[in-house]
């Protein structure tokens, strides 16, 4: 808990919170006063996908900030009861029009400080038709060697793309 926390009030009681180390060797704590409830920032799961089309790699140019315009993997957070699995399949029709069977695990991500765990799948389109929503300003397809490398919004999204592209390759990534 490094950065400043926006809850200031336990939902149990409306007690006010401090920050308790409560275990020498675990971070700090969000503790209320009134009734000493614990409040645990867990962590965000993010689901994502590569699929390729016969024309390349499918990317979602983001169409909201962080990083408005540039380029990313098809993916969201997992709603609460769903599976990851599930959650990257949603996603990935939502994000793009098209209905995806997924392959394999092809990595995990996560970043100090950050509160996202990010999840890549490698699926195989099965259905539908590209269309953007509202969150795309446009979705496109990429051959391996014209994949827009400057202009990827996350550090995920590289190296996803470059596991999936070379694995050999980039074995300090996986």
């Amino acid at each position: 808990m490094n950065k400043k926390s926006i809850y200031k009030f336990c939902p149990l009681c409306k007690g006010d919170f401090v920050k308790k180390r409560l275990i020498h060797h675990e971070p700090e704590r969000l503790v209320c006063k009134s009734c000493e409830f614990i409040f645990y920032l867990d962590p965000k799961l993010v689901a994502c996908t590569i699929a390729e089309t016969i024309n390349g790699i499918v990317l979602q140019r983001r169409n909201k900030e962080p990083k408005k315009g540039h380029w990313v993997l098809p993916g969201g957070f997992v709603d609460r009861g769903e599976t990851l699995e599930d959650a990257a399949k949603r996603e990935f029709f939502e994000e793009t029009g098209l209905v995806t069977k997924i392959n394999s695990l092809l990595g995990t991500y996560s970043y100090p400080g950050e509160a996202n765990i990010i999840i890549v799948y490698h699926s195989e389109i099965t259905g539908g038709t590209i269309q953007p929503c509202h969150e795309s300003m446009s979705i496109d397809e990429f051959k391996k060697n014209k994949i827009p490398w400057d202009q990827l919004a996350f550090d995920t999204t590289r190296k996803a793309l470059k596991k999936y592209i070379d694995p050999i390759l980039t074995p300090s990534e996986k």
